[in-house]
């Protein structure tokens, strides 16, 4: 006897009687079809043999069991095919982000394997990680000229998402944990396309557009556009920053309303106070901005305040970067009486 395996797709369970059956496995239903056939078939042959005493004929009539059996498996098979393709499923792209001209320490990981990288590597796979170390910097393009990513220093940046669509729809989600990206997405053709800058606040979502995201090291997202608009989404609302507006988001609650781009980068120090070879410092930034003090990550809370205590220079020297969601950078050197 011969079996013929064909390997089908999983097909996702829309049934409402059955809400936690997530998948149902094709080949297992034409299994059971072929062995009903089966069955069948060995169920005529007794038949055959009990009522018509010559052999050819129980061949012929197991033959003919057998085949309409066979056509009922087929028929089965047919109609599993065109479920699987009548169903929305996502297909596996031939997409990247191609890392460009990186500058100072760039580093690819994934998983426990990391190298430096080089002009022209493609991030292809979910979990490709780039990270920029203090003083580098490096561009991302996105494919078939979507667009392209700015990755400031400091910033770890992962492909979540990249995937074509059944529709042809391009879908390009990255996960920023911390740091600043600056982004120039040309305008999109599919209106099922998008492109997504993803934090541990919620997600800035683009379809044609100049923006920035910076992300505090405890996940506080700010968004600032230039053209076009972008829509800010969490916990459950959105919020559409358009072009000259700002907003932020804050771990746990929605999208801040948005207000007029300020790309302010002044540092206003109000408490400079040593003790021993540690200082105090107590000021305030624009909460959407990201701070460095010492070349270290700064939080601030969302009125922009911020009250640290870091070692004291031997020059009494402390340098503090003020950096926007854009990308504009102000430096600054704090002396300390």
């Amino acid at each position: 006897m011969f079996i013929f395996c064909v390997e089908i797709p999983r097909v996702r369970c829309k049934s409402r009687l059955f809400p936690l059956i997530d998948i149902l496995p094709v080949p297992l239903g034409i299994g059971i079809l072929i062995h009903g056939s089966y069955k069948y078939a060995y169920k005529s042959v007794l038949q055959a043999r009990s009522s018509i005493p010559k052999f050819s004929v129980k061949v012929e009539s197991f033959m003919k069991a057998w085949w309409a059996g066979l056509m009922l498996a087929m028929v089965g098979l047919v109609i599993a095919i065109h479920a699987l393709a009548a169903d929305s499923l996502r297909v596996k792209s031939n997409q990247w982000v191609e890392v460009r001209r990186p500058i100072g320490q760039v580093i690819y990981s994934r998983g426990q394997t990391s190298q430096p990288v080089h002009n022209g590597m493609r991030l292809q796979s979910v979990g490709d990680t780039i990270t920029t170390k203090q003083g580098s910097s490096v561009v991302l393009g996105i494919d078939v000229g979507t667009g392209f990513v700015k990755v400031s220093e400091n910033t770890t940046i992962t492909v979540q998402k990249l995937e074509i669509g059944n529709k042809g729809e391009r879908i390009t989600e990255l996960l920023v944990r911390s740091g600043q990206v600056s982004l120039q997405v040309r305008r999109l053709t599919n209106d099922a396309s998008r492109v997504e800058i993803k934090t541990p606040a919620g997600v800035a979502g683009v379809r044609g557009t100049e923006f920035g995201v910076s992300v505090q090291n405890d996940g506080k997202m700010g968004v600032a556009t230039k053209k076009g608009a972008v829509a800010t989404s969490a916990q459950g609302q959105t919020v559409l920053v358009n072009a000259r507006f700002q907003n932020l988001t804050i771990p746990g609650q929605p999208p801040s309303p948005a207000v007029p781009l300020r790309e302010d980068t002044r540092l206003n120090v109000s408490q400079l106070l040593a003790t021993g070879r540690r200082v105090q410092i107590v000021g305030t930034v624009d909460p959407v901005n990201i701070l460095l003090i010492n070349q270290q990550p700064q939080n601030v809370n969302s009125n922009g305040r911020f009250d640290v205590t870091v070692p004291l220079p031997s020059n009494h020297k402390v340098e503090a970067k003020v950096s926007t969601p854009l990308g504009t950078k102000q430096l600054y050197q704090l002396i300390v009486p």
